[in-house]
């Protein structure tokens, strides 16, 4: 059965957070010292892989590597993001308007969830470091960060991820996906939603955001309230 009620399906980094990049390159660049890598990633590296596994980062990073030295990178990166969310926090901060925007949602009876290519608990947290997870009725982290998935695509993972939602709670009038990548603009539009891609303002010069096509490109998250 059809309701009235909509769904706002959010990709979190890049579009609900800004300058989380900052905190990715120097945990990575922590890791890639400690192995002695001879290699520290730039913030233009940074910003290109956005939205990729850390054994995508590492892999990506430090190609003269094997599986078990990633695998070991990654384990090393999970063990000093949870004993140093300070340097997480230190960096990331709300996206402008991002908090009033879920509420506004939120209080017109709709629903807002949060899909993250990162892992749920980690996910989770990146929720709560910018005071947003009471806006949620459901916050999804897809990754586990011990593979690739660059043969995969992030949209598959995400795309399923959308399906399940939907399937566990059916009937919404439509469904409006919100990111900044093309792996979320292809999960929308393979789901049947209506998809916005934000393009964040400090990221004006990244190429690879402005082809995609989404039904609407916007650079201000008030913007998506039009479809209430």
């Amino acid at each position: 059965m059809i309701d009235n009620r909509i769904l706002f399906a959010w990709d979190y980094h890049g579009v609900l957070e800004k300058d989380n990049i900052y905190a990715v390159q120097e945990l990575c660049n922590l890791i890639l010292g400690k192995y002695n890598t001879g290699r520290e990633i730039s913030i233009e590296e940074t910003i290109q892989w956005y939205g990729l596994s850390w054994f995508d980062y590492f892999k990506l990073a430090f190609p003269e590597g094997d599986q078990d030295l990633w695998g070991e990178m990654v384990k090393d990166i999970l063990s000093l993001q949870r004993s140093g969310w300070g340097i997480v926090s230190k960096h990331i901060k709300p996206r402008e308007f991002a908090i009033d925007v879920l509420r506004t949602i939120r209080d017109a009876g709709h629903h807002n969830i949060l899909i993250s290519n990162s892992r749920p608990k980690d996910t989770f947290k990146f929720a709560e470091i910018i005071n947003a997870t009471e806006y949620f009725r459901e916050i999804i982290g897809v990754a586990t960060n011990k593979d690739s998935q660059l043969k995969q695509g992030v949209h598959t993972i995400k795309r399923k991820a959308l399906l399940d939602f939907i399937k566990r709670s059916p009937g919404y009038r439509k469904v409006i996906v919100i990111g900044d990548k093309e792996s979320d603009i292809r999960a929308g539009m393979d789901c049947g939603t209506i998809t916005y891609l934000f393009c964040p303002p400090e990221l004006a010069d990244n190429l690879s955001a402005i082809h995609i096509s989404a039904h609407f490109k916007i650079n201000d998250l008030r913007d998506v309230l039009e479809q209430l």
